[in-house]
């Protein structure tokens, strides 16, 4: 299962740049992305860009994290949306066959 959000775009950028550089004191600035981070780790899960590397203001404020159950989703999700720059969190919807 995937819970998927969408942060603000200021915010997206360096959150991107501190996923991909994390020895890097990128956060020191952005009180919002550090906690997000944090939170994140707290919980043990693994925050992930949907698009990696990318600019594209559209497509840069998309992460999600993997859970093992729908139950760790629904505390991943309540616990993110009250950080200030987390915009959305959802349960990805499960693919079916068509």
């Amino acid at each position: 299962m995937k819970v998927e959000i969408q942060i603000q775009q200021d915010a997206a950028l360096d959150l991107q740049k501190q996923l991909a550089e994390p020895e890097e004191s990128l956060l020191q600035n952005q009180s919002g992305v550090a906690n997000l981070v944090k939170d994140v780790n707290k919980i043990g899960l693994k925050l992930q860009p949907i698009h990696p590397g990318q600019t594209h203001p559209l497509l840069v404020p998309y992460f999600m994290i993997e859970v093992p159950d729908r139950r760790t989703a629904e505390r991943v999700i309540n616990q993110l949306s009250q950080n200030q720059i987390v915009e959305a969190a959802y349960l990805h919807p499960e693919e079916s066959a068509p």
